[in-house]
């Protein structure tokens, strides 16, 4: 099993309606959320950026712009890095070309969600966090990967109430790995 190196991106993409693309992500951890991944065998963020949607989604991007980054202590598949759970993240959004061309790998159900389709998708991954709803009822019906209820509150995208966000962050390292579902994907 692959050792995390503690790097991720993260792309955010819009239509012109202020719609985001998204997926149910197919590998862990379960979630609804953007084109992501870790940096370690495409060089730079931006590389890394450019390429896991071209993975994920099979997009070119033509432009990339840093919207958001820090440390968030969100769990992976891969072993703990040297840094222990957690990665530094760096959050673009994209303008992109090319036909959307999903990788059944990686992506269940891609989709435009409007932005107010976002809200109840978060509400759905706080009662996760709080233990209003079951792990495997999350996974079988997503709502928000909770790493990405963050990045879209930290955003305005959505609001996460000031009580739930302790649970979130909590959810973020704290969600069981793979090996509760049967072994790494």
């Amino acid at each position: 099993m692959k050792v995390c190196d503690n790097t991720s991106v993260g792309v955010i993409i819009t239509n012109a309606a202020g719609d985001y693309l998204m997926f149910d992500r197919a590998t862990f951890p379960p979630g609804t959320a953007p084109a992501a991944g870790h940096v370690d065998t495409h060089g730079t963020f931006e590389d890394a950026a450019r390429a896991e949607v071209e993975e994920e989604l099979g997009l070119h991007v033509e432009s990339l712009t840093v919207v958001a980054g820090g440390w968030r202590n969100n769990r992976c598949r891969r072993l703990p890095g040297p840094r222990g759970t957690g990665h530094r993240w760096k959050v673009y959004t994209a303008t992109t070309s090319g036909d959307l061309n999903p990788s059944t790998r990686e992506t269940r159900n891609v989709r435009w969600i409007a932005a107010a389709d976002l809200q109840d998708l978060a509400d759905r991954t706080a009662a996760y966090a709080r233990g209003d709803l079951a792990v495997q009822d999350f996974t079988a019906n997503p709502g928000l990967e909770p790493v990405w209820a963050l990045w879209l509150h930290s955003l305005h995208a959505i609001t996460i109430d000031h009580a739930d966000r302790p649970y979130l962050a909590l959810a973020t390292s704290q969600m069981p790995g793979p090996e509760h579902d049967g072994g790494a994907r």
